[in-house]
């Protein structure tokens, strides 16, 4: 069998200009932020690209909920990543008992294109951005083992163990095997 592993080497892209309005305080302030698969807890910010440090980072991954989390880092530049996202959508859509989160890896500077990029083509879910313009450095010291492609996808049970990693285009059928009890 021939196993294909479709990927977007390494995180760095040139950003467009900087936006005239900074994104305010990173949107993980609370371990219920995310409510729901396409919900966000009440008095979370409504940004629809909530800015994420590395400190929300760390709490996202660490689930302190009681559901199973995906969470899907991603870029609008990467094929492979947009590809996955109607793939993600439908898999949230199916198993309303889990929550999922995308984070976008683009510098702060490409805020205004990723924003446009949801507006016209992203579905419902949760969607942060890393509020760095070092994203693999943040990530290397938040998501174990970071492979520096991609997209990444990972499924995390409450508490904080890891249940699953994609790296690579995300395997819909993979990913409900993984999500099952």
């Amino acid at each position: 069998m021939l196993l294909l592993l479709t990927a977007c080497a390494g995180l760095h892209r040139p950003p467009p200009p900087a936006p005239a309005a900074t994104p305010g305080p990173s949107a993980v302030s609370e371990p219920g932020l995310l409510a729901g698969p396409t919900a966000v807890a009440a008095g979370a910010p409504t940004d629809a690209l909530a800015p994420l440090d590395e400190a929300a980072l760390s709490l996202l991954l660490a689930n302190s909920g009681d559901t199973p989390l995906v969470v899907n880092f991603w870029a609008t530049w990467c094929g492979p990543c947009v590809a996955e996202l109607a793939d993600l959508e439908a898999v949230a859509a199916e198993r309303t008992d889990v929550r999922f989160a995308l984070v976008n890896v683009e510098s702060p500077r490409s805020r205004a294109a990723v924003l446009r990029f949801l507006t016209t083509q992203a579905g419902s879910l949760p969607t942060f951005q890393l509020d760095t313009t070092d994203a693999s450095g943040l990530l290397r010291r938040t998501v174990p083992a970071w492979p520096d492609i991609i997209p990444v996808t990972l499924v995390i049970a409450p508490g904080g163990a890891l249940r699953a990693r994609f790296d690579g285009t995300l395997d819909a059928v993979a990913l409900r095997a993984a999500l099952a009890p």
